[in-house]
């Protein structure tokens, strides 16, 4: 068993088939100890980079491998509409979906809201400048990371973007001698903030932001409800309103060694469970559906190599079975090094 593949890196661990007589609710206060776990439904989640869930409407918007962002049916597991106007979905507000469009003509961060009653039109639209040398792409490059992140506020929709540039010769790769395991940032690490009035398509750029008031920006996918050492461990749902329990039941080599139990947090009632090849995910729960993102993953099938892309999956509690998958753009860079 390869060590958890997601971004967080969290330990594996166990769970109790149960979460004994506490509820779910208890244990969160316990465990957490002053740490802060959402507990009110939140209109939509930013499950993963390029995944925004509409809880209320069972509605997942997706970017598309191949550009743009399908709204799909949760419920049903088709295809609502695609949108070309839009390539990164951020954030639900009411029923405008603000997305990251491609970058402008100089890669400016051009941000659109696009209407979720009207098939994804486009209804507004900005477009941000940058600092030399930085372009709003999409997906990653060998010489650059950007990602932008959406919250909201009571004057509209704050936007918080970060940059990071990497060492490069003049052919515009790495140096010789400089991997992608060692790359290195070079004085190139950039940030802003932005307020975007979604309705109105008016932007405004309020006073600048320390790091740590940018970092309190960006959500906490996956809350650990449990000591790192623990056999047993728990982990909060993104909207804080579920628990997941996780327990070894198989050895590394298996292709499923984990049983994920899902329970609600305010009463502790067990939802269902199901397999995994990784200890936990960040997830959520709409109605009866676990939703969580599958990291891509490449296997030896009858000595054929097979390989899964970053998707999106529906497991159905009630059967424990997947019900759904959809693939999703990954912005992470995977490339070769250039020479």
């Amino acid at each position: 068993m390869q060590p958890n593949e997601i971004s967080h890196r969290l330990t594996r661990g166990g769970l109790r088939a149960t979460l004994l007589a506490t509820s779910a609710l208890a244990v969160l206060t316990a465990l957490t100890a002053g740490t802060a776990v959402a507990a009110p439904a939140a209109p939509s989640i930013a499950l993963h980079d390029g995944v925004v869930v509409d809880t209320a409407r069972s509605v997942a918007y997706l970017t598309h491998p191949r550009g743009g962002i399908d709204a799909v049916d949760l419920a049903q597991g088709t295809l609502l509409w695609h949108s070309p106007e839009g390539e990164r979905p951020l954030l639900l507000a009411g029923d405008l979906l603000v997305a990251q469009a491609a970058s402008g003509e100089h890669g400016e961060l051009s941000v659109v809201a696009l209407d979720v009653r009207q098939a994804g039109a486009r209804r507004s639209g900005v477009t941000l400048a940058l600092p030399s040398g930085i372009r709003a792409g999409i997906a990653d490059t060998v010489e650059q990371t950007f990602r932008v992140t959406a919250v909201p506020t009571g004057q509209g929709v704050t936007l918080a973007w970060e940059a990071h540039r990497f060492l490069s010769d003049r052919r515009g790769g790495l140096p010789d001698g400089v991997g992608l395991t060692d790359r290195r940032a070079t004085p190139g690490s950039f940030a802003g903030t932005a307020l975007f009035d979604p309705s109105a398509g008016r932007l405004s750029l309020p006073k600048a932001v320390e790091a740590r008031q940018l970092a309190a920006l960006r959500p906490v996918l996956a809350a650990t409800l449990s000591p790192a050492d623990a056999p047993e461990r728990l982990f909060a749902s993104v909207d804080g309103r579920y628990v997941l329990a996780s327990r070894q039941v198989g050895d590394a080599a298996s292709p499923a060694p984990y049983r994920w139990t899902i329970s609600a947090a305010a009463t502790g009632t067990v939802l269902g469970s199901t397999e995994s090849r990784v200890s936990m995910a960040p997830f959520a729960v709409v109605g009866t559906r676990l939703l969580h993102v599958v990291q891509p993953v490449t296997r030896m099938i009858d000595g054929k190599r097979t390989e899964q892309p970053l998707r999106l999956r529906a497991v159905d509690l009630t059967t424990g079975r997947e019900v759904g998958s959809w693939e999703i753009r990954d912005a992470n860079f995977s490339g070769p090094s250039p020479r």
